[in-house]
This record gives structure tokens, sequence and C-alpha cells, in this order.
């Protein structure tokens, strides 16, 4: 009996050989027949406007990869350098008062404790015995461009610990822009302030 089983099976196998079915053949994963062919050395897909490649593989589980490539796109907003190497003279970015409010704002929070908050070195922590800064109108520092004082802030200068973990990149500059400020307001003449301000002046 059980040797007309196996038969039984054997010419069952054996007469399915080069059968052909009408039918279209079963697939597991029937998507993949109809996805978007693409010829060896083609561009799998176009970028869109106004994107910026990410790079490898590799690099989405690293995103300090991914601001490497938007830094370069970028230079002077984020190294304080343009394409040359050389200090940016003047902040890349428009100076309006949102801007030196939020300079000053910032400069408070994170500066004033050592620089005072008139830019006079006499912070707080002088209290302690610390290094005092000099004052930002002197001439060294004025001398200074605004691409040096962004990469001061970012990369800290001496005594001076950098900043680029607790400021981002729009803050520094905006800091930047309040240091000019302060700058300009320890330099001036009597005479150069509006006359309006004057009068308030001789009254103190």
């Amino acid at each position: 009996m059980r040797l007309l089983v196996v038969i039984f099976i054997l010419f069952c196998l054996g007469g399915c050989r080069g059968w052909r079915s009408e039918k279209p053949p079963v697939h597991l994963n029937p998507n993949m027949d109809f996805q978007a062919s693409i010829k060896p050395q083609e561009n799998p897909q176009l970028m869109p406007d106004h994107t910026i490649a990410w790079g490898m593989e590799s690099d989405i589980s690293y995103p300090e990869h991914r601001d490497a490539i938007i830094k370069q796109k970028n230079i002077r907003f984020y190294t304080g350098k343009n394409k040359e190497g050389l200090w940016v003279k003047t902040v890349p970015i428009d100076v309006t008062n949102a801007v030196l409010k939020r300079g000053q704002e910032r400069y408070d929070i994170y500066c004033s404790m050592c620089h005072g908050k008139d830019g006079s070195g006499n912070g707080i922590i002088m209290e302690y015995g610390w290094f005092k800064p000099k004052p930002y109108w002197d001439d060294a520092i004025v001398s200074y461009t605004d691409g040096q004082l962004f990469d001061i802030i970012t990369h800290g200068i001496r005594t001076m610990p950098s900043y680029s973990q607790q400021i981002k990149e729009s803050d520094r500059w905006a800091i930047v822009t309040y240091i000019r400020a302060l700058q300009v307001s320890n330099k001036m003449n009597f005479q150069d302030v509006p006359l309006e301000y004057q009068q308030k002046l001789k009254s103190l």
C-alpha cells in the first residue's frame, strides 16, 4: 500500500513537468513589478527645488554631517569668513531694531556677567577675582572685524570659553551688532548725540 502511494505521488509530480498555465504567475510581492526603472548611472530621483543633498546613506545616523553640508552653502553666516578665508567686515544679516533688541537680550544673559551690561568689563564675576576683560571701546577690540567678533563668541579666546553650544549663529550675529552699538555709544562725542537726547543728558 505504501509503495502504491509513493508511485502515485511520483506520477503526479512527474506529470506536472512541462505543463503551462494560462494564469499569471504568483508573486509574493507584486509591488516590485510596477516600480520605476532607471538606466545604469542615471540619477534615480530628481532633487526637489530649494533642497540640499543629504550625502551618503551613513549620514542619516549622523545629523552633524548634514549640518556640515548646509554650512558649506553659507560660509559667511556660519563661520564669519568668506570663501577666500578672510574675515567678513560686516555682519551678514539685516540690522534692525529687533536684531539689536535680541542681541541685547542674549548679551545680558551670556556676556554681561564678565563684560558688564555696558561693555566696560566690570561684570559681577570680577568680584571673585576673575581676569578683567578689556572694555569694548578699547582700540584693539574696535579694530576687530565683525567676523572676528563672531568667531570669538563661537570658539572663545584666552580665558573666555566657547559659546557655540549655548548661542545659535543668528544670535551670535545679533550680539555682534549690539557690541558695535555699545562701542558707538561710548566713543561718540557729545555733539554727535541727537539733540533730544542731549537735553536729557544735561539734566542728569
